[in-house]
């Protein structure tokens, strides 16, 4: 039986239309971020007023100083020399930002977005028109000054506003002498039914403007994809007239849509994720609060999400620290906190520009931490050996219903076992699905990922036969692009089976143990969902069953499962089924993972969603199951082997081509989580320091190892051909750098 969801969706024009006005993944080029973003790992908010703090932090090692800045003026200084900044805000702008040079720091200047009041009256038809009535327009008579009416103000940027904006923030770029600026809210608008957006649209795209805002509807679906290249385009106008002006100036600002927990639920989206690429330096707010699942993995990967959509660049996660329930306060805060957290995101790959939101003392002592780590973290390129694919099509165009269970669990179950089993496990973007850049990978995992092209199907079938390795689960290659259902699986070929709906839950509930029933409600029930039994026993010579980790976690070889599922038809051809389900209360069981050979390459698919379960109710098999699936159709293992426990993160980087730097990060949290579960978030005051690291390493000639902070050298000892360092205890975080012999 099929969904209620699939029903709907097959009721959806399943042919993709043309669309003229996007520019294709595969046409789509970024910005390239001077060299001074991607070595500003020590960065600052603060007041161009505040001399003091600006001094002291640049003598800490600051480089970047992030600062409030004027507000859109009008007219032009080019059509009135006498217009511009006001004084007496103009000199004391230029004050603080001749200090902070002297001091050595770049200087980023965030400007608000509103419009001057005198466009907006001029063009009322340029305004924001969340609904379809005309009446709106006269808005443009209040008083536009009025905090109350500020947003008024906030003209979509595909108006010829937008071009004034850009050159009045180039007089200002020229004026000022700044280095770049950022903004708070320049995105675009879920639906505007302004006269101007709705006759630029079907003028632009000869669609019918969309009635409502509605996902399931393709009217609404094409009009996103418009908006989100019309903002686009205006980002890489900015940029590219900023650097006429300046050839090191940048774009280095907030953004919705690269990884924060409560902006992957954002849906519609309000910016493409591919949009980061246009700016230099993507900043998101970095929550570990309640609301962000802020004990669980999420923040990490989000941390290491913000690099992967500036296109491995590099990308910022401010850190806001909040008491549970209280958003942007540091009541009750412990400063040793700041410091795991902004070590946390930097180990994967992700820097952290710092208020003073927990104090001068904190805040310092957290920047000499990053100051003493400065030459580890700049100029890096992951180590590539799996590629997990963080699909935004998917996300946002078959997932949008319910975006935890459709997607973002299936990718953090994956993202947790990459992280528990220390391995280079790199979030790639559609972006990155064209044959040049999955050849550099041994596997290319897809956690459901629904939403695929015809021509991204065929790069990875064509990756697959060439040798690559693939680990797919659910409904991967269901849809295309658009989130419009295929008839069966677009890679059903690779895979060796042919999709036969989601199965029923039972009619029946089980029974459940009187003590265990007093705190079950209905939701229980309804999140249960596909649960039953693996067996794996019954394909004794699969990976799975064979392999020693998963007898020794499961020795009768059968194992609790709960999460998504589908149900596949028999698997055929390459493939060999390598795991039973057993339904709750049905005798009926049907095989849900399979494994083969596809061409020069090796497959794993899994009907079941191990990785989804992973996350949400996780049992420690499926890691294990999900590891041995990418080790075994990855072929080659990587050659560094981290062995930590697995609170110790380990993320993999080239430097240069004869440096690898190896981060190791303790994410331990000595109170164990034992608060209540759905408020829980780490605030950590101490760290209990982890010994009995190793690494060892095949194949590369290290004849030794180095420790940043402290430069202690590390020399290695051989164990049956295996290299092998032990690593000093790791307290918080440690860098291992390991190099080349000369002549190597």
């Amino acid at each position: 039986m099929l969904s209620a969801w699939f029903l709907v969706a097959v009721s959806i024009t399943c042919q993709t239309a043309d669309v003229p006005y996007l520019t294709p993944d595969r046409q789509f080029a970024g910005a390239q971020a001077p060299a001074w973003v991607k070595e500003g790992v020590v960065k600052v908010f603060l007041s161009l007023d505040d001399q003091t703090s600006i001094a002291e932090t640049a003598a800490i090692g600051a480089t970047i100083v992030h600062a409030g800045g004027p507000a859109l003026y009008y007219p032009l200084r080019r059509d009135d020399p006498q217009s511009g900044i006001p004084e007496p805000e103009r000199s004391q702008l230029l004050k603080g930002i001749n200090f902070a040079k002297q001091q050595g720091l770049r200087v980023i200047l965030g400007v608000s977005p509103y419009a001057p009041v005198e466009i907006v009256q001029q063009h009322p038809e340029w305004m924001h028109h969340a609904t379809d009535d005309p009446e709106l327009l006269k808005r443009a008579n209040l008083d536009l000054s009025r905090p109350e009416n500020i947003g008024l103000r906030s003209l979509p940027l595909n108006t010829p506003y937008g071009d004034y904006a850009i050159e009045c923030l180039a007089e200002m770029l020229r004026d000022l002498a700044v280095d770049g600026f950022s903004f708070d809210g320049c995105y675009h608008p879920f639906i505007n039914f302004s006269p101007y957006e709705k006759s630029l649209y079907q003028q632009e795209t000869g669609r019918a403007f969309p009635t409502r805002i509605d996902l399931n509807d393709d009217d609404y679906r094409y009009y996103l994809l418009w908006s989100d290249e019309k903002l686009e385009r205006w980002y890489r106008k900015l940029g590219q007239r900023l650097q006429q002006v300046n050839s090191e100036a940048v774009i280095y600002t907030w953004t919705t849509n690269a990884g924060r927990y409560g902006h992957f639920l954002t849906s519609p989206r309000v910016m493409s994720a591919r949009m980061n690429r246009l700016i230099h330096c993507p900043v998101q707010e970095w929550w570990l609060d309640e609301v962000n699942l802020g004990s669980t993995v999420v923040p990490y990967f989000g941390a290491a999400y913000v690099r992967a959509v500036s296109g491995g660049q590099v990308g910022a996660s401010e850190p806001y620290l909040m008491s549970r329930g209280n958003p942007y306060t540091t009541d009750s805060f412990p400063p040793h906190e700041l410091t795991v957290r902004c070590l946390g995101a930097m180990t994967n790959g992700s820097f952290t520009p710092l208020a003073q939101m927990a104090g001068k003392s904190a805040t310092y002592a957290t920047l000499r931490e990053i100051a003493a780590r400065k030459e580890v973290f700049i100029n890096l390129q992951q180590e590539p050996w799996a590629a997990l694919l963080v699909s935004e099509q998917t996300r946002q165009f078959y997932a949008h219903g319910n975006i935890v269970e459709r997607w973002l669990s299936h990718a953090l179950g994956f993202y947790r076992m990459g992280m528990e089993e220390h391995l280079p496990l790199n979030l790639i973007t559609e972006l990155e699905l064209t044959p040049e850049e999955l050849d550099r990978y041994r596997v290319l995992i897809l956690p459901n990922v629904a939403c695929l092209s015809d021509e991204q199907i065929a790069t990875i079938r064509e990756y697959v036969e060439r040798g690559g390795g693939l680990v797919a689960t659910c409904e991967t290659s269901l849809c295309d692009e658009m989130g419009h259902p295929r008839a069966d699986f677009g890679l059903a070929d690779v895979f060796g089976t042919s999709y036969a709906g989601r199965p029923q839950a039972p009619v029946i509930r089980s029974e459940l143990d009187a003590n265990f029933s007093i705190v079950v409600d209905d939701s229980y029930w309804a999140k249960r969902g596909n649960a039953g039994a693996f067996r794996f026993g019954d394909y004794s010579q699969s990976i799975f069953a064979t392999d020693a980790r998963l007898q020794h976690l499961v020795p009768n070889l059968q194992a609790t499962f709960k999460g998504p599922l589908i149900q596949p038809t028999e698997f055929v051809k390459h493939t060999q089924p390598a795991v039973l389900f057993f339904p709750e209360g049905s005798r009926e069981p049907f095989p849900v993972v399979a494994t083969g050979q596809f061409g020069q390459g090796r497959v794993v698919y899994m009907a079941a969603g191990v990785d989804a379960a992973l996350f949400s109710y996780g049992f420690p098999y499926q890691r294990v199951m999900l590891a041995r699936a990418v080790q075994w159709a990855a072929q080659e293992n990587y050659p560094i082997e981290v062995k930590a426990p697995m609170c110790v993160q380990s993320t993999f980087w080239k430097q240069a081509d004869d440096r690898t730097i190896v981060h190791l990060w303790n994410g331990l949290n000595t109170t164990s989580d034992h608060g209540q579960q759905d408020v829980e978030a780490p605030l950590r005051e101490e760290s209990i320091p982890i010994h009995g690291i190793q690494m060892r390493v095949q194949g590369r000639p290290y004849q030794q190892a180095r420790c940043v902070p402290g430069d202690q050298i590390i020399l290695p000892r051989d164990e049956n051909g295996v290299t092998i360092f032990d690593i000093p205890p790791v307290e918080v975080h440690l860098a291992i750098v390991l190099e080349a012999a000369q002549g190597e």
